[in-house]
This record gives structure tokens, C-alpha cells and sequence, in this order.
């Protein structure tokens, strides 16, 4: 590939200039404590020093009894305050980390978030290794090779990947069987690549979705003025709908929605819409979903959130479950007017 093609890259996923708040992380990571033994966590990132995921293993990694933790850094991080240098060249690197213990004081268990930080600043520097990257990839991409054998002797990906790659990244965590706990859009949920996933029950959604605060770079603030905040002299801006997305099983996926809310089909007909061109009736609300219906459902993608498979059957999306001569613009309609995205259910426990 050539290097203008590799610059091509690099500004796609410079573009995702999102970095994920340590509280965000902690929120969602405590309902995996128990997921971590002995294995080696990979945070593909763009600067080990400043991201947040970084800081949180560091912190956490007696108690989580992690083996190692390694994490990369991206050559065109817009952030990068670290003066890694090579020929006068700021180049980026990979963290390797396997004892954290030395840096306890009297009877801590884990490190807090100001010995952490002064952990990646002390012993980082004597653990991280440049990376170069190769022909095709710019150095610390996801895809490139340093960091494609990072990811085969790891056994756990958390991170925040860049949104515009979001496909390719999981799609690669699935070619090399990783476990996995990622951002994402709740709209990739529809994408060809990722839908077949949630049907098959082989990844579904983490438990802390929706509305997040993300701390981001000047150059997007000058780009999205509209969009973005000043706090604590630093930049930050609000995204709805990103999701943690995960297959590593959790306790709320196992949560029955509630059945008892007195809505019932049989008898009330008339206060649910049928669709035009598929026999099923729509759901704009999960509350709104009858107790006594055996048939099938069109639901918001949200219903993702609330998904559990002892309760429901996944029939399919319809963008690729109904012929496509019977859609309304590639969707479902009532009335004549289309319905956004809508997964096709079923109840399992009638």
C-alpha cells in the first residue's frame, strides 16, 4: 500500500477522536471482576499514557488477578504527550505490564488512580517498546502486524475502537477468537457484518449504554464548536447511543423484561399495528410488549439493551429477514410510511 494510502488511513481513524471517561469504564467493568483471572488484556489505544482503560487495568490489576496487560499507542494520537523519541522522531509504542506490586504502599491491595498515573509515567518507560509498523499499516494501527501478534497472545480486548472501523475491529477479534468488552454505536447493531452475531447469541450488548461523555481533541472542537465543552481546561462533547458491546457473558443479560404490566393482545387487537408487508405487530415501546401474544414482533433496536435469550428468540432484522420487494425502503411500514430498523422477536416463555 502506498504511503499516501497509509495517510488516507490514518486520517479515517483520526477523525474518531472519542476518549472514554475512567468512571464510564469502571461503571461497566465492575460487572466483570470475576472475568480476568489469569488472562492478558490488550488496549489497543492511542496514547497508553493518557487512556483511561490503561489506568484502570494498572489500577486494578491485583484485584482482577491479571497476568499482563499489554497496550498500544497510535503514530498520529492527537493527545500523545509522551516524549518517546527515536532518531529526533516522536514514534509510538507498546506497554507491557506484569507485576504492579512494587508500587503499593503498606496493606493497598491495588494501586489508586495517583499511583497508577505515577506507575505508566515511572515504570512505563522502561517497559514500552517502539512500534514501527509495516507496509501497509501505519505503526500502532489495529491491523497491523505488531499489533495483530499482540492481539494472538492476548485473551481479552477492552477498549474504545475507532467508530468508522468498528466492523473491521470486531470482525478481526472474531477471525482470531478473542473475548472482548468494546464501544460502539448502537446503529452497528443493523450492519450486515454484525446483526448475524446478536441472532446467534454469539456477542450482545454490555450494561451501561446510551448517552456518554467523551473528552476529545481541539482539532474537533474547532470542527464541531457546536458540539463541544470546556471542562477542566479540557475538551469534551456528549454521544447517544454508544454501547458496550461484549461476549462475555454478564448477570443482566440473564434479566427477564417484565411481563406483568397488564398489556394483553387477545381481546385489544385493535391497539396494536400490524405492518403492511410482513405479519407481524409493532412495538414502539418494550412496555408495550402483550403478555399473551405468541406471535411475532417488530421491536426497536433498543431492545438490545434488554435482550435475554431465555425470554426471547431473535427471528431476524428485516432488512435481511423479508423479500425485498415487499419493503418500504428497505423497511417495514404501516400505513404506508416506514418504520425505522426493527428486529423481529418472539416469545420463548409462553
Amino acid at each position: 500500500m502506498s504511503s499516501s494510502q497509509n495517510l488516507r488511513n490514518a486520517n479515517k481513524a483520526k477523525n474518531d477522536e472519542f476518549y472514554t471517561e475512567l468512571s464510564e469504564i469502571e461503571k461497566e467493568l465492575n460487572y466483570y471482576s470475576d472475568k480476568f483471572e489469569g488472562k492478558t488484556v490488550f488496549c489497543n489505544c492511542d496514547d497508553p499514557f493518557e487512556s483511561n482503560f490503561v489506568k484502570y487495568f494498572i489500577m486494578h490489576f491485583n484485584s482482577l488477578k491479571l497476568k499482563a496487560l499489554y497496550a498500544t499507542g497510535y503514530l498520529i494520537s492527537p493527545i500523545v504527550n509522551t516524549e518517546l523519541r527515536v532518531d529526533k522522531k516522536l514514534i509510538p509504542y507498546s506497554l507491557y505490564v506484569t507485576d504492579t506490586s512494587k508500587y503499593l504502599i503498606g496493606d493497598q491491595t491495588d494501586l489508586d488512580i495517583y499511583t497508577a498515573k505515577y506507575f505508566i509515567e515511572t515504570e512505563g518507560k522502561r517497559v514500552m517498546t517502539p512500534l514501527r509498523g509495516d507496509e501497509k499499516y501505519v505503526a500502532g494501527d489495529f491491523r497491523s502486524n505488531e499489533c495483530l501478534d499482540i492481539l494472538m497472545k492476548s485473551d481479552v480486548v477492552v477498549t474504545n475502537p475507532p467508530f468508522s472501523l468498528f466492523r473491521e475491529y470486531i470482525a478481526l477479534l472474531y477471525k482470531y477468537n478473542k473475548q472482548f468488552i468494546i464501544l460502539g454505536n448502537m446503529n452497528s447493531i443493523n450492519a450486515k457484518e454484525i446483526f448475524p452475531l446478536f441472532k446467534d447469541n454469539k456477542v450482545w450488548l454490555g450494561c451501561n449504554n446510551g448517552s456518554k461523555e467523551y473528552e476529545t481533541s481541539e482539532k474537533y472542537a474547532k470542527e464541531n464548536p457546536q458540539k463541544v465543552y470546556m471542562k477542566n481546561n479540557k475538551y469534551y462533547t456528549k454521544l447517544g447511543n454508544t454501547c458496550w458491546y461484549t461476549n462475555i457473558d454478564h448477570i443482566k443479560r440473564h434479566t427477564l423484561i417484565p411481563m406483568d404490566l397488564g398489556h394483553e393482545y387477545y381481546g385489544f387487537e385493535n391497539q396494536y399495528d400490524k405492518y403492511d408487508n410482513y405479519n407481524a405487530i409493532n412495538i414502539d415501546r418494550l412496555s408495550d410488549i402483550p403478555y399473551d401474544y405468541d406471535g411475532v414482533m417488530g421491536v426497536p433496536i433498543s431492545f438490545m439493551e434488554k435482550y435475554c435469550p431465555e425470554q426471547f428468540e431473535i427471528i431476524g432484522l428485516e432488512r435481511y429477514t423479508c423479500p425485498k420487494e415487499v419493503l418500504v425502503g428497505g423497511r417495514l411500514a404501516i400505513g404506508g410510511v416506514s418504520k425505522y430498523a426493527r428486529i423481529l422477536i418472539k416469545r420463548k416463555d409462553l
